[in-house]
């Protein structure tokens, strides 16, 4: 009787566990797993990962989700693609820099759930007159702002029992005609130009970006774990709708050793 009470306790533990298992898409359970293989030698510098077919066969997945995978490695810095060589480890969790494509919305869209934002600080503030001026709004007018610092991987906190670095210390500006959005800044899951179009309705249409490089101050230094001073990289984005009301300012600063942008143009 013991065993058979044991054996249905365990019956009606299983489907817990299994949903715990997939709360997190299958391409970057693969990625995990892959970067624990390079945190502990698995796979060493200069080592070659598995090719998409190996990881087919080992995980049983669909070549799709083993490149999804591999593409999280390659956006963290981990790994790259070598001409007749294949994916090749060049860098271990605790030294790469996170390197971000974007050429699109998705790509933005991609690269929040790649990523995570932590947010620390939600409210409102009051615009200086530069501000007012940048956002075409009046001096003094209250937005929603909010600062959040952002990390490598949608869940790991921690890379081999360190705490995960962080590669990205954002400053969110609102337009107030979001009512209510800031209880659903902290709920979201997805990039918050998305979740202005799900919850709002108003499609975004255009996107502005300006790069500047900047030098590290004393409360950023200190918030991203980083030197005062040290050189880094300021992207400026500002998301409109149809209408041109400007509705998002992400004001992001990135240290320079933790971070590369890349951008393909073709003729």
């Amino acid at each position: 009787m013991n065993a058979t009470r044991k054996r249905s306790a365990a019956k009606r533990r299983a489907p817990v566990k299994q949903a715990s298992a997939n709360a997190q898409p299958r391409y970057l359970q693969i990625a995990r797993e892959l970067k624990r293989g390079i945190a502990n030698g698995t796979y060493p510098l200069g080592a070659r990962l598995p090719t998409e077919l190996e990881l087919c066969e080992k995980f049983g997945i669909s070549r799709f989700t083993a490149r999804g995978a591999v593409r999280v490695l390659s956006s963290a810095g981990l790994v790259t693609r070598r001409q007749r060589v294949g994916t090749v480890v060049v860098a271990t969790p605790d030294d790469a820099r996170y390197s971000h494509d974007a050429a699109s919305l998705r790509d933005l869209s991609q690269y929040a759930q790649d990523t995570e934002l932590r947010l620390v600080y939600v409210g409102r503030v009051a615009l200086s007159k530069a501000q007012a001026r940048e956002f075409g709004a009046e001096a003094g007018a209250e937005w929603i702002y909010a600062v959040g610092i952002r990390y490598q991987g949608a869940t790991d906190a921690k890379i081999n029992g360190k705490a995960a670095r962080p590669f990205c210390l954002t400053r969110l500006y609102l337009n107030p005609v979001l009512k209510g959005i800031e209880a659903k800044l902290r709920e979201r899951k997805t990039a918050v130009y998305a979740l202005i179009e799900r919850e709002y309705r108003i499609p975004i249409e255009r996107v502005e970006q300006d790069l500047q490089g900047v030098v590290l101050d004393a409360g950023d230094a200190a918030n991203l774990g980083a030197t005062a001073g040290a050189p880094a990289l300021r992207i400026v984005r500002r998301y409109y709708s149809g209408d041109g009301k400007l509705l998002e300012v992400a004001d992001n600063v990135h240290p320079s050793e933790r971070f590369t942008y890349h951008m393909q143009l073709r003729k």
